[in-house]
């Protein structure tokens, strides 16, 4: 057993236990979601003791320097101090401008923020409500004026996403953190053949990254994948028959992951996986660049293939929508 301290209180871990879920165990009202290290909710700042390796495993130069850390990939050392992150170090302020429904399942949520964070499309953000419950969120575009657009799925017995889907108003005053990842698209991509496959409301995401590219004047052919479990679920269906109409490098597929036969006589789909798609469409080359946003489990074994495939893992970018699961039985 191995005690460290958090904000002065002794906590006594088990074998092998991170410092996260020590303080789950022990009843502390930590925020965390993935468990991962990708949402980086779960910050403290190291202030004593010997910290362990990878304990600041995917932080920035500037976390790092203000000794933050995530609590998940933290294991303790004896006598280990840590104290509770404070907001205003690490959090911006927003309003909740609007709320509108995509489908049963997806939202649009749109925020204001209190100044400019530098956002890009395919970054994610952390979204902390009144009572300290945060969750990260990927986003879809950015407007002028600080405002940003993110796509939000229900999930099943999700407390953010419910509280969004029927409680919040708009004026509700949020706190932001980020941005945060580097599944963006930047300038020197310009001759690049983008491969781009959004898994469920990862679509939003994937096409702020088009949108992207096309103001930037984009040189090389964009090849747009959507996959979807229904047609209804393809959201943005219409907008990306649109976008491909209007650009004659882009190209969209529709996809529908199901596995019980669908009838898509004059839908415009295909019934199969994206990735699995794509795969079949381009061989592999140098000049290909993919990214993969949205359900962790499609886009962790799309980008496993990928590399395995022979793709440059640096040309492989992703966002898996991690989340807290609250399901009284585990997902397989």
């Amino acid at each position: 057993m191995t005690t460290f301290f958090l904000d002065g209180q002794a906590f006594d871990s088990a074998k092998d236990e991170s410092v996260l879920e020590t303080l789950i165990r022990s009843g502390n009202s930590i925020n965390y979601s993935c468990k991962k290290g990708a949402c980086k909710t779960c910050l403290v700042q190291h202030v004593g003791g010997e910290l362990s390796p990878g304990s600041q495993r995917g932080l920035s130069a500037r976390l790092k320097a203000n000794h933050y850390l995530c609590t998940c990939q933290c294991q303790p050392t004896e006598g280990l101090k840590l104290k509770t992150v404070i907001e205003q170090d690490l959090f911006v302020s927003a309003q909740l401008v609007e709320r509108i429904f995509m489908t049963e399942s997806v939202m649009k949520v749109v925020i204001k923020l209190s100044e400019n964070l530098d956002c890009y499309a395919g970054q994610y953000i952390n979204l902390r409500r009144f009572d300290g419950l945060t969750r990260s969120y990927a986003i879809a575009k950015v407007f002028d004026d600080n405002v940003i657009e993110l796509h939000i799925t229900r999930k099943y017995n999700g407390q953010f996403s419910g509280w969004l889907f029927s409680t919040a108003s708009i004026g509700e005053q949020l706190l932001i953190q980020g941005p945060l990842g580097q599944c963006i698209y930047k300038a020197t991509y310009q001759q690049d053949k983008l491969i781009l496959i959004g898994h469920g409301a990862g679509i939003g995401a994937v096409m702020g990254i088009v949108e992207q590219a096309l103001d930037m004047s984009h040189q090389a052919d964009i090849y747009l994948y959507h996959g979807a479990r229904t047609v209804e679920e393809l959201y943005l269906h219409k907008k990306c028959l649109s976008l491909m109409l209007a650009h004659k490098n882009v190209h969209y597929r529709a996809c529908i992951t199901a596995t019980a036969p669908v009838d898509l006589v004059d839908k415009r789909c295909l019934q199969i996986q994206p990735f699995e798609l794509a795969a079949k469409e381009h061989p592999i080359n140098r000049h290909n660049r993919v990214f993969l946003c949205g359900e962790p489990e499609a886009v962790v074994k799309a980008q496993q293939q990928a590399f395995l495939d022979g793709f440059e893992y640096a040309k492989i970018h992703v966002l898996p929508f991690e989340y807290k699961d609250l399901r009284t039985v585990k997902r397989a």
